[in-house]
């Protein structure tokens, strides 16, 4: 029996840890002061997490393999 109230899919849970160390690695107060193209390092990474989420939550979303559809073949009989 499963004790958790709420289980996360494995490809949940990668892309979840993924943005979490993504925002760790930039948002730390060290890239504050680094400059690229007279911008903060700060800002091209919450750029790039602006674009990489959505997109890889679309991949990880279209690249699934199963799809969990039930009917109730009682109620459809009753239609």
């Amino acid at each position: 029996m499963n004790k958790q109230w709420y289980s996360l899919p494995r490809r949940d849970a990668v892309l979840l840890i993924g943005l979490i160390v993504y925002s760790a690695i930039f948002f730390l107060p060290w890239s504050y002061n680094i400059m690229i193209f007279n911008v903060t390092l700060l800002a091209w990474g919450a750029y790039g997490l602006h674009l990489i989420a959505p997109v890889a939550a679309i991949l990880f979303i279209l690249s699934e393999r199963t799809a969990n559809v039930s009917v109730d073949q009682k109620q459809d009989q009753q239609l």
